[in-house]
């Protein structure tokens, strides 16, 4: 599931929702989604989770201002560590900017979200996929969201956008079978379902309180972005002065990390400006590097402590996230623990769209 997305859907009902507020909301989701206890080793455990993800597709009863309060976090500790490939990606963002498309062809974007929902009975009626704690769940549903967007080659043409319903793709506990049988009657995110186009990339979000335009490719945001290194460092910090936080680049690492629908749409300079900004962060380290492909580890901690950890794979020739995988504060990789959620991007060249 896109979180930018959900995050539209929450302001549907105001008049105006400006850029500042999605991007704060949407950093704020993330970081409920960011995992702990970093691990060396690449694991695949079997199950991720998206605390407060509702029926129909949005995030019912949950405030973003609720998120917020708890979760401002402390820089890392951690010296950082692999700027190379950082930088070497960077280099690739910056080629991808002038990849040539013929007419005709689109560049695809492919994504696929997955994440857990644990099924609590003793919830309200409506409201039983709202309960993150394990220990409560009497059931939980793996969930699969895939969506794929379509980059014509002249970016003045539609854009297209194809998404598939929520699918459950496993189930475990010994009252699953209710927990599907719920899922099924309730259709959650059956209105996202089908095949979208958008002229020039400009989608239209919002409802009878109003109703906003924005980019897919979040250009308009990255418009004022600096080029230097530390304009970019500073960009980050005070976009998110407003929430309080002067950890700004850590936290927009994280939401935008991710995000690989959000990350790998922006324009290649912008990937390239992040991607050199976010070689600054202290708490990264080198997992892997294998046939232009590495994976690293983001750790950090929080005010009280504990420790968060993303890894994530980067395509060094092209600068795009191919692998984002998370663990909620509190698990454990190291013990075993699933983790949180786990989004799988493609990227190619097709000669045709939906």
């Amino acid at each position: 599931m896109e979180l930018i997305e959900q995050v539209r859907e929450i302001g549907a009902d105001q008049a105006v929702v400006g850029t500042e507020s999605e991007h704060a909301a949407r950093a704020a989701l993330t970081r409920e989604i960011v995992r702990t206890a970093p691990s060396r080793r690449r694991r695949r455990p079997t199950a991720r989770t998206w605390t407060g993800v509702g029926m129909g597709g949005l995030i019912a009863g949950v405030s973003v201002a609720a998120i917020v309060v708890g979760t401002v976090l402390a820089p890392p500790a951690t010296p950082g560590a692999s700027a190379d490939v950082f930088e070497a990606a960077a280099a690739g963002a910056d080629g991808s900017a002038d990849l040539e498309l013929s007419a005709g062809q689109f560049l695809r974007l492919e994504s696929r979200f997955t994440w857990m929902v644990r099924w609590d009975a003793d919830m309200p009626q409506g409201a039983r996929f709202n309960n993150a704690d394990p220990g409560d769940a009497e059931a939980t549903l793996v969930v699969e969201d895939e969506n794929t967007t379509y980059v014509p080659a002249d970016p003045e043409d539609d854009w297209v956008r194809e998404r598939t319903p929520y699918t459950v793709i496993a189930g475990e506990g010994e009252r699953e079978d209710e927990a599907r049988a719920e899922w099924a009657a309730s259709e959650p995110g059956a209105g996202l379902a089908g095949v979208t186009r958008y002229p020039r990339g400009i989608a239209v979000a919002g409802g009878d309180g109003g109703t906003f335009e924005y980019y897919l490719d979040d250009r308009d945001v990255y418009a004022d972005m600096p080029d230097d290194v530390p304009g970019i460092v500073r960009w980050f910090s005070e976009r998110y002065e407003g929430e309080g936080d002067r950890y700004g680049l850590g936290h927009y690492f994280v939401e935008t990390i991710s995000d690989v629908s959000v990350f790998n749409l922006a324009p290649g300079a912008a990937r390239a400006g992040m991607l050199r900004a976010f070689a600054t962060l202290e708490g990264v380290s080198l997992l892997s590097s294998d046939g232009g492909v590495a994976t690293l580890s983001y750790q950090r901690s929080n005010s009280e402590g504990a420790t968060a950890t993303i890894e994530f794979s980067l395509d060094m020739e092209r600068g795009y996230v191919l692998q984002v995988t998370s663990w909620p504060f509190g698990a454990d990789p190291e013990h075993g623990d699933a983790w949180s959620s786990r989004t799988d991007a493609e990227i190619s060249v097709v000669d045709s769209a939906p």
